[in-house]
């Protein structure tokens, strides 16, 4: 799928400075679970943490399928950074652009795109919470072990049960430094150690109706909403995984000598490399077709759904065959594709698991 001249100057950019400067650190970061935040100020200074922002609140109003070849390009090189980013736009600067009020909109958005803040989003299926209502006023108490950007302790989107049935939720912005939120970070992801993935604790967290992000009851909108954008973004993170594992692989492949020749000289590790590639190939136009469904107004949710689900099977496929062409190396942390792997196991099950995805292709394959 062709590129246009912005998107392929973007990749370019985009390419060299992960190369040049987030790899330097990528290792470091993993081993530490440290955050990369200056790397992630450099991006809001190109435009990338405000890519969905429109450009009178200081963003940059990026299309999708040029975010998507940016974090594409981020992902090769450091996933956790890639998260941040993805996270960031999909699931806290967009949800607001679409249903915030002008204030919210105000209040919010500027600092989310020129890194001030970096937002952060609960997870809604790892809620351990209890919400209770007193006319307009909720109180949340409980905890959430999944919440996606809190290492930054930025603002906050809670989408929390309100009603008797467990369809009807509400969506909630929270302001940073709330002192009946606790923040602690987990550190205990098996992958995406430097995303700043923490756990939150509720302690009579009072929500308001000027918190509301779109209407009471109606947060199942802001969720689905956020979420079906995600996807084509943890999508890219996918493919961006796939693609650096697989340089990798080829890389050290040329490099290792056995019976006196590269051992990509081999039918057996060509054979793996063909394969790896050609999901990539298949992937990327996926990812690629699904971003421009979005940025075409069309109906882009199975798009969406279709491009996460392969391209998350494409990164564990081709980090698995990365891992046997390097044989016992590749599970040592001396060599990155042991991280990709890691990595790779936490995107597929991101926002939505592979069962999910399959489900909601059928749900519209079906009808």
């Amino acid at each position: 799928m062709k590129l246009n001249q912005e998107c392929t100057m973007l990749q370019t950019e985009l390419r060299k400075f992960a190369q040049q400067v987030i790899l330097d650190k990528v290792a470091e970061l993993d081993t530490s679970c440290g955050l990369p935040s200056d790397n992630i100020q450099r991006l809001a200074e190109m435009g990338i943490l405000g890519a969905s922002v429109p450009e009178d609140m200081d963003g940059a109003a990026l299309e999708c399928i040029g975010l998507v070849v940016s974090i594409e390009e981020i992902a090769r090189v450091c996933s956790s950074t890639a998260t941040i980013i993805a996270a960031h736009n999909a699931l806290f600067t967009y949800p607001i652009l679409k249903y915030g009020s002008d204030a919210q909109k105000k209040k919010y958005l500027p600092p989310a795109a020129t890194g001030e803040q970096v937002g952060s989003w609960a997870l809604p299926e790892t809620n351990e919470i209890t919400v209770s209502k007193q006319n307009d006023t909720f109180t949340v108490n409980g905890r959430n072990p999944f919440v996606l950007n809190a290492g930054f302790n930025g603002p906050l989107i809670l989408v929390v049960p309100t009603g008797d049935q467990p369809e009807t939720m509400t969506a909630f912005v929270v302001d940073p430094g709330n002192k009946q939120i606790e923040m602690k970070n987990t550190h205990n992801t098996l992958g995406l150690k430097a995303a700043g993935i923490g756990a939150l604790t509720f302690n009579d967290l009072v929500l308001t109706p000027r918190d509301v992000l779109g209407t009471v009851d109606g947060g199942r909108a802001v969720l689905e909403t956020a979420r079906d954008y995600m996807k084509i973004l943890t999508a890219a993170i996918s493919l961006g995984i796939a693609q650096g594992a697989t340089d990798e692989a080829i890389k050290y492949g040329k490099e290792r000598i056995q019976f006196g020749q590269p051992i990509t000289t081999f039918g057996m590790v060509r054979e793996k490399i063909a394969l790896m590639a050609t999901n990539i190939e298949a992937a990327r136009n996926l990812t690629y077709e699904a971003a421009q469904q979005f940025d075409a107004a069309a109906d882009y949710h199975k798009a969406a759904a279709v491009a996460k689900y392969y391209a998350g099977r494409s990164a564990i496929d081709s980090t698995n065959e990365a891992i046997q062409i390097f044989g016992g190396y590749g599970y040592m942390k001396d060599y990155p594709v042991e991280r990709y792997f890691r990595d790779a196991q936490v995107i597929n099950v991101l926002c939505s698991t592979p069962a999910d995805d399959k489900e909601f292709i059928a749900k519209h394959t079906i009808g």
